[in-house]
């Protein structure tokens, strides 16, 4: 299909999907996976083929990946999240091995290979910042501790999914591990972090909104400045060796602790949400093909059960040891288990790369989209108890 045609059909497609997740009360994203893979495979039942796109509808979905993080980034408040940074960080490097180790074990018992079984482990360690932010404010419970909790674990989870997803694109680019290289690696990311934490003391903060409130930004230019820095990240990032999202994610921090940038949350999120995150997920769904998930029906299955167990033992356990009651250790196991962010990303890396093939693939987006599914419910049942 040619360029406009793409993109009428994906925008069209994330409508009707946004208006279906807000029927049924889910995460718009839900519906514009699903509404794309239902896109996807009725022209492949019609068809005999895969939809292709004309090729810059990619570009633009790369784009959304870096929107989609840099949102990400501007949204977190290190403040907030440095008063229960100990536990979260406990409570997330458990629900990330659990699941890592059974999604691996999983992908070898299938045999698949060792790359394909690590990306499989990957695709189960992160969670979903906007899934649980959406459930915490609609339960008004954002900023009690177990909120703080949550959101601090979730952060920290993709953080550590990140450098994990980061370390195997590394490996598939150069065919092997380099110690030193992950050590040069980890201490960039530590000082990428340390400035953020360093612009959000309150003095320093303070300095520097007094200087750039002198200068007189019009709106759409300072998303235009926001866009640079995100970019400027991302392409330093890269040339160090890491990934271009981590940079726009590590930006993002970054602007997000000065009040001066303060409205580009609201200008990133309408232009990114507007156009470029939704054809994103909608690109994403459509690389569903169920003929290939029911041939490799048991996988998806299993894939699903360790999914869901890895984050409800990991984390939940985690909580427990941390001090939290029965209650709020469960409620902290069932509000990890959602994934609808990195997952895709590597999805959608894992295939650039001819790591995974369509039936993993399809078996992840399947775990995505259940998980994200039933997790409202379960945990607002949790927290009524």
């Amino acid at each position: 299909m040619d360029f406009i045609s793409s993109i009428v059909i994906v925008l069209i497609a994330a409508l009707i999907g946004r208006s279906l997740s807000k029927k049924i009360r889910q995460p718009t994203i839900l519906g514009e996976l699903i509404v794309g893979a239902f896109i996807g495979n009725i022209f492949l039942l019609i068809n005999k083929e895969k939809l292709f796109f004309d090729d810059s509808i990619n570009y633009l979905a790369d784009i959304g990946i870096l929107f989609l993080l840099f949102s990400a980034g501007l949204s977190l408040n290190l403040k907030e999240f440095k008063k229960i940074e100990t536990s979260s960080t406990f409570v997330a490097t458990l629900g990330v091995i659990l699941p890592f180790i059974l999604g691996y074990v999983t992908g070898l018992w299938f045999g698949f290979g060792h790359m394909a079984a690590l990306f499989i482990g990957t695709s189960l360690t992160a969670t979903s910042i906007g899934v649980n932010a959406e459930i915490l404010i609609e339960l008004r419970i954002m900023g009690t501790k177990l909120g703080s909790l949550i959101m601090g674990t979730a952060v920290v989870d993709d953080i550590i999914a990140m450098i994990i997803l980061t370390i195997l694109i590394s490996i598939v680019k150069t065919g092997a591990i380099f110690i030193w290289e992950i050590g040069i690696f980890l201490i960039l990311v530590l000082i990428f972090l340390l400035i953020a934490i360093i612009l959000s003391k309150e003095k320093i903060s303070l300095f520097l909104d007094s200087n750039l409130e002198k200068i007189k930004i019009r709106r759409e230019n300072l998303l235009i400045v926001g866009i640079i820095v995100a970019l400027t990240f991302s392409f330093f990032a890269e040339s160090i060796g890491l990934s271009i999202i981590i940079g726009a994610f590590i930006a993002g921090i970054i602007l997000g602790q000065l009040n001066f940038f303060r409205s580009l949350q609201d200008y990133v999120s309408l232009v990114g949400g507007g156009f470029f995150i939704p054809i994103f997920f909608v690109t994403v769904g459509m690389s569903f093909n169920f003929n290939a998930f029911l041939e490799i029906g048991l996988f998806a299955s299993l894939l699903l059960i360790a999914a869901i167990v890895g984050k409800l033992i990991g984390c939940g356990l985690g909580a427990k040891i941390t001090g939290f009651n029965n209650r709020d250790s469960l409620a902290a196991g069932v509000a990890m288990i959602p994934r609808a962010g990195i997952e895709l990303v590597l999805v959608r890396l894992g295939l650039e790369y001819e790591i995974i093939n369509e039936e993993i693939a399809s078996a992840i987006l399947v775990m995505v989209i259940i998980t994200t599914l039933i997790t409202p419910t379960a945990l607002i049942k949790v927290l009524r108890k």
